[in-house]
């Protein structure tokens, strides 16, 4: 932001979402050009170099490279997905499963899960009010899913499930136009959790895109593009809270999850594709999202 832009004239949060997303193919595209330009090798640097001057110490970064112990102590916050629903042998009004990605990854990790307080259902409001006692100065590592419930993601499955693509659409364009609500809902969320938890690293998952919308000939093309239209646009909401609290110190990271191959359309979806627990991940989905917190953090040395 401009120093001389204040916080009511800069631009609302969510059109720098959509022009984010809208540019994520040209910026890949010149990230691919750039690769490709011809700079000076190491090998042989410009005959006439110039001694470069010092420059400053870069800041730390907050989010710690530190490997995890036996003795981490981790705890799960978030609504359903981390929760588990759609996974199996849900228990509970807040239906968390065995094989929701925080029991994963704890098991294959070979860390403490101190506790999974996710809960199917759970807003930005409810984590505030229910989730964060389950934190403390001594935890270690924090992941939380939270934001697609703050959209009605509720009523857009339940239209999508039962078949209404006109009301599904109207549900997912209702849910766009949230999408404005949430930067701050998040932030204050992700301050109250770095609070609560002030020497743990915190790893905030993405939602995977639901549906494989390659083929324009598909019966529910317009539903399923409009619905991973939404869920990008969540997604890039999601990051940039995320990226704005680290700037602040907020040992914070982003961990987006892709089912690509994997997604509704596909052979073998990792995804539930009817039913109550329909767009959620199946065990094996669950097992992605354990394994893309192992390929970040590793594990227990």
């Amino acid at each position: 932001m401009r120093p001389e832009a204040s916080r009511d004239s800069r631009a609302p949060r969510v059109s720098r979402v959509f022009r984010a997303v809208a540019v994520l193919a040209a910026a890949s595209a010149a990230l691919a050009l750039s690769a490709c330009s011809g700079s000076p090798s190491s090998a042989e640097p410009p005959r006439h170099a110039v001694t470069a001057s010092p420059t400053p110490t870069a800041a730390p970064d907050p989010f710690r490279k530190e490997p995890l112990t036996q003795f981490t102590r981790y705890v799960a916050i978030g609504d359903s997905f981390a929760a588990g629903m759609g996974a199996g042998e849900e228990q509970g009004k807040c239906r968390l499963s065995p094989d929701a990605y925080p029991s994963v990854f704890a098991r294959k990790a070979g860390i403490d899960l101190v506790v999974n307080a996710a809960c199917a259902g759970a807003t930005t409001s409810d984590l505030l009010k229910h989730q964060l006692i389950a934190l403390d100065d001594r935890t270690d590592l924090v992941t939380l899913s939270i934001g697609g419930n703050d959209l009605g993601v509720a009523a857009i499955a339940g239209d999508c499930a039962a078949g209404k693509a006109v009301a599904c659409r109207n549900q997912v364009t209702a849910a766009l136009s949230l999408l404005n609500v949430l930067p701050d809902r998040l932030d204050t969320v992700y301050s109250a959790v770095a609070q609560a938890a002030p020497n743990a690293r915190i790893v905030v998952t993405g939602y995977t895109l639901l549906y494989d919308s390659s083929d324009p000939g598909a019966p529910d093309f317009q539903t399923s593009t409009a619905i991973n239209a939404a869920t990008l646009g969540l997604n890039e909401v999601i990051r940039q809270a995320v990226e704005e609290r680290r700037a602040k110190g907020a040992a914070m990271t982003y961990l987006p999850v892709d089912f690509a191959g994997h997604a509704i359309g596909d052979r073998t979806p990792w995804l539930n594709t009817s039913g109550p627990d329909i767009f959620h991940p199946t065990a094996t989905g669950y097992a992605e999202y354990a394994s893309r917190l192992l390929h970040l953090l590793g594990k227990a040395q």
